[in-house]
């Protein structure tokens, strides 16, 4: 027989632990792990009949939690397994009723290391994305991580009257990068990478802990081939380039842009970016599981029962619930191959 499966939050504030005095009060647990693009974000639901958390307990916005999912027995008798949450800023806190009810809402990019929030104007001239990613991880007090084989370079960028996140982050989609904040580190990472990474695990269609699914597969703005084509006044010389994929989309469409370009390996590189961005959101899956701490933005997983959607699929996100019993719930994506 096996024993009851167990899952709990273990939560500090400002470094205090406070798990203990959380749970009598704690309805739910919401923790969603995002690939890129969007913060992570924690959301904690507490009974508050007796107005403790309205009044003596109430948590400061701007304050630090730091949040670990544990779980026993889940898979295995006796086994244990944690998914370090990260560290989030409570930045609101919301009150209703009735019944009594606290929520502490709480995010994994704070407004006050400075990287949202604040507009800034600047030139970048003679840069890479490197620099500029470095010395707007610096100002935030963070450290960069950068996982590309490829450095973006620019004659000249400019930031107007945008937050360093919005910037950067538009920097980043320009480049076909993605970007992440977790932890003390701005993550820029290269995602036909991350979809080359081993599956974390294989989910069948039919066992008990898929509890439904939802499979979307669009042709609206996904495109068979990009085409680049610029000319260049200065030199009366056009530059052609042609990339078609592998595996085609189920559309006869091309992609045609036209932007500076000076060679053919910067053409091939153009036309990949630009058509990934398109077409990575072609077939999509919704998954709604029992826990599973294994289940992070970034991970790839494969999927099988599901006849033509079979295959590997990249985890934009994972929303990780705790409310009565625990539950798992992902999007995903098809992998692209060759770009």
């Amino acid at each position: 027989m096996q024993l009851a499966r167990q899952a709990k939050l273990i939560l500090t504030y400002d470094n205090i632990d406070i798990s203990e005095d959380l749970a009598p009060y704690q309805l739910s647990v919401e923790y969603t792990d995002q690939s890129s693009a969007k913060a992570d974000d924690l959301q904690i639901t507490l009974e508050d009949r007796a107005g403790l958390w309205r009044g003596d307990w109430l948590p400061q916005k701007g304050a630090t939690l730091q949040a670990t999912i544990q779980t026993k027995n889940w898979e295995l008798d006796g086994q244990e397994e944690t998914l370090p949450c990260g560290t989030f800023e409570i930045d609101e806190i919301e009150c209703s009723g009735s019944p009594d009810v606290v929520t502490i809402k709480a995010a994994s990019v704070p407004d006050s290391i400075g990287l949202r929030g604040v507009d800034r104007t600047k030139a970048w001239e003679k840069t890479q994305l490197t620099v500029i990613a470095r010395e707007i991880a610096q100002n935030a007090g963070l450290e960069l991580l950068f996982e590309s084989d490829d450095i973006p370079e620019y004659d000249r960028t400019e930031q107007t009257e945008q937050s360093d996140l919005s910037f950067l982050m538009k920097l980043c989609e320009d480049a076909g990068l993605a970007l992440k904040i977790t932890g003390t580190q701005i993550v820029i990472f290269d995602e036909e990478k991350y979809e080359q990474a081993e599956p974390v695990m294989t989910i069948l269609k039919g066992e008990s802990w898929v509890k439904s699914y939802r499979i979307t597969s669009s042709t609206r703005d996904v495109y068979t081939a990009c085409a680049i084509k610029y000319h260049d006044a200065a030199t009366n010389e056009t530059l052609e380039y042609v990339f078609m994929p592998p595996e085609k989309a189920n559309t006869a469409k091309t992609l045609r842009i036209n932007e500076r370009i000076d060679s053919i390996a910067k053409a091939e590189k153009l036309a990949k970016s630009k058509l990934r961005q398109k077409n990575k959101e072609e077939t999509k899956m919704s998954l709604s599981l029992i826990g599973c701490t294994k289940l992070v933005g970034g991970v790839t997983v494969m999927v099988e029962g599901w006849g033509n959607f079979d295959g590997k699929y990249f985890v934009t996100d994972a929303k990780h619930s705790i409310s009565g019993g625990y539950s798992t719930s992902i999007n995903i994506r098809r992998c692209l191959s060759g770009y």
